[in-house]
């Protein structure tokens, strides 16, 4: 195993409080920033924040911020908090890279996968257009309905109630102009006629006014004060559905969302747990109608796994096919974790050559054939990547 991939807040946080007094570089344009004022955010996501610093203009939004040290290579990923302030950013994951000369790289050069598999991607645009909810479909949009409202709820949010739905049975026009659009959509405020419309939202004023005054009075008859409509596509970027979050209080019954909308605790990182989920959503749908598996290599070498167990990269030797293989294909694999195997389930996330000619993949991990795999993977990582990342000596 070739890098380190910390997810885990505590963990994020920690390493760039040491990184304050350290420069480091955009990866693409090579501008250099300093960081200041890391900070936890309570929010969803259970985010980490830093503002960067640099003594030109930023040219453009980084990416990716990184260091040299004395053992290690470090990489931020970052994105932006919100759209109005260009030096506030979010560090969703750290990547720490043993150099060469460090013992730490000998010392987990072991870790092998197994038995790597991979399926066609199902259609699911057709399966769902030609067959409408099958009792696949149903049961899953059940489960999720209840796993997105338990979630919501344990976050500050007073759900009424989750419904998902697709696209292809569209009958009013509000879901034929959504459909249309691509676009979320959010009534903030029902009662005082509040819609937010920024970010790419889509805006009411292009339905007519009876049209609206007719639907927000539908929404107060039955008691609901605000609504979300997330969307959501298969991977091959075709729209789906949506996910519908509905509250009998305005903005969804979150304070954060009343009293500081574009903060670091309000509707940037919901949009970015909708889209997290909508991702695991979507390959559940696909999962179930995926077919034709095939395995790739028996057995290959592991160059990273993320701290929390639901990211891997894996390098292929040389001959390798992974013709016609597109991102978003179903994957499996197995791992042997305190000398029992487990096999593990996900998608192609990233492909890329590597050196003299091998092809380093990126996965998404979502299940397990046992229960209680995904929380031990995640434990085996952080067991794992532990004493090299809490070693102050190394950063």
């Amino acid at each position: 195993m070739k890098k380190y991939r910390l997810t885990d807040q505590r963990t994020v946080l920690g390493i760039v409080s040491k990184l304050t007094t350290t420069v480091l570089q955009d990866k693409d344009t090579k501008q250099k920033f300093t960081l200041q004022n890391p900070m936890a955010v309570n929010d969803i996501l259970k985010s980490v924040h830093i503002t960067i610093s640099t003594t030109e203009p930023i040219l453009v939004k980084p990416k990716s911020l990184v260091c040299v040290l004395k053992e290690n290579r470090v990489e931020l990923r970052v994105k932006p908090v919100n759209p109005y302030q260009d030096d506030l950013v979010q560090v969703y994951e750290i990547l720490i890279e043993p150099l060469e000369r460090s013992a730490k790289r000998a010392a987990i050069e072991d870790i092998s996968a197994y038995e790597l598999k991979m399926a066609q991607t199902a259609d699911l645009g057709t399966v769902i257009s030609i067959y409408g909810k099958t009792s696949i479909i149903n049961q899953t949009l059940n489960q999720w309905q209840i796993h997105l409202e338990q979630i919501l709820t344990n976050n500050g949010y007073f759900i009424k109630k989750i419904q998902i739905g697709f696209y292809y049975a569209a009958d009013t026009q509000l879901m034929e102009a959504l459909a249309n659009s691509k676009a979320p959509y959010y009534v903030r405020d029902a009662n005082r006629r509040i819609f937010y419309t920024e970010r790419g939202f889509f805006s009411p004023k292009k339905l007519s006014e009876i049209y609206i005054r007719s639907y927000l009075d539908s929404l107060l008859l039955n008691n609901i004060k605000s609504t979300l409509i997330f969307p959501f596509f298969s991977n091959g970027k075709v729209l789906l559905g949506y996910f519908e979050i509905i509250s009998n209080l305005p903005d969804l019954g979150n304070a954060a969302l009343q009293s500081n909308l574009e903060g670091p605790e309000g509707i940037g990182p919901l949009l970015s747990f909708l889209d997290q989920k909508a991702e695991e959503f979507v390959f559940q749908l696909e999962f179930a109608y995926a077919k034709d598996w095939e395995t790739i290599i028996r057995t290959t070498p592991v160059r990273d796994i993320s701290q929390d167990g639901r990211g891997i990269g894996l390098t292929l030797p040389t001959g390798t096919n992974l013709e016609n293989r597109t991102l978003g294909s179903p994957v499996s694999f197995q791992m042997v974790i305190n000398s029992s195997p487990y096999t593990f389930f996900g998608s192609l996330r990233s492909l890329k050559k590597g050196e003299s000619d091998t092809t380093n993949i990126g996965l998404q991990i979502f299940q397990c054939d046992k229960p209680e795999g995904m929380s031990l993977l995640s434990t085996y990582a952080s067991n794992l990547i532990g004493k090299a990342v809490y070693d102050t000596r190394s950063i």
